[in-house]
């Protein structure tokens, strides 16, 4: 969903600029690092990211008009990359995202705060929890990979919606009634997409997946459960 300036006041758009150059700071170095150490990767995301973000759809006519969707892919290119990278990696490519589908500069740094943190945070979460539970594949592949992508994309659409009723841009009913309904049905493919490519990637391509860590996986003494 791509935020429109005529949507917000002025001073909430300038205002979300700062946020948004802190996390870019905090992030840099680990960022860098990243994208040193896992050059194919980075290229892979890229193109990952890309393909999901143009798949864009948007309602003809009616109350909803001017809202689009699309898939996210940031949880996946996160286990790929990390947190850090995929956030610097998400705000370049929203600047041609926007030209290509509508947007506009202005409405910029409200796009990504509201675009690229939710999925974040909700990858950060599930690693955290996942490194909690016993080391096995498949709770890696399904937490991380499945779960957390259909997660990832409702978080993005109720934070979303809620700026939206916040902004008084659209009645409350309409954005919470169906609006973010279809971020449910969106959910289920984000969460197969996602969780397939987990698997294939760490079975064919394991150096692409930057969080996954082969000697904590993929340990002789693990069983196949537990």
């Amino acid at each position: 969903m791509i935020f429109q300036a005529e949507w917000f006041e002025p001073a909430t758009l300038y205002a979300a600029w700062l946020p948004l150059a802190l996390l870019l700071a905090a992030a840099a170095k680990p960022a860098w690092q990243a994208v040193q150490q896992y050059k194919s990767a980075v290229v892979v995301a890229v193109c990952i990211l890309a393909a999901a973000w143009s798949l864009n759809a948007a309602p003809e006519g009616g109350q909803l008009a001017g809202i689009s969707y699309h898939l996210l892919a940031l949880n996946f290119t996160a286990l790929m990359i990390g947190a850090p990278a995929a956030l610097w990696l998400g705000t370049m490519l929203l600047f041609p995202h926007l030209w290509l589908f509508g947007g506009d500069i202005q409405s910029y740094p409200a796009n990504a705060l509201a675009l690229l943190l939710p999925p974040l945070a909700v990858n950060l979460a599930a690693r955290t929890a996942v490194n909690r539970l016993p080391a096995n594949i498949f709770i890696f592949i399904f937490i991380n990979g499945f779960i957390a992508s259909a997660l990832s994309m409702l978080a993005t659409g109720a934070v979303l919606t809620a700026t939206l009723a916040g902004a008084g841009s659209f009645s409350d009913g309409i954005l919470w009634q169906s609006a973010f309904p279809v971020f449910f049905l969106m959910a289920w493919v984000e969460a197969f997409l996602s969780g397939i490519a987990t698997a294939v990637f760490i079975a064919m391509r394991p150096q692409w997946i930057q969080t996954f860590d082969d000697g904590k996986y993929l340990k002789s003494k693990n069983t196949i459960w537990f």
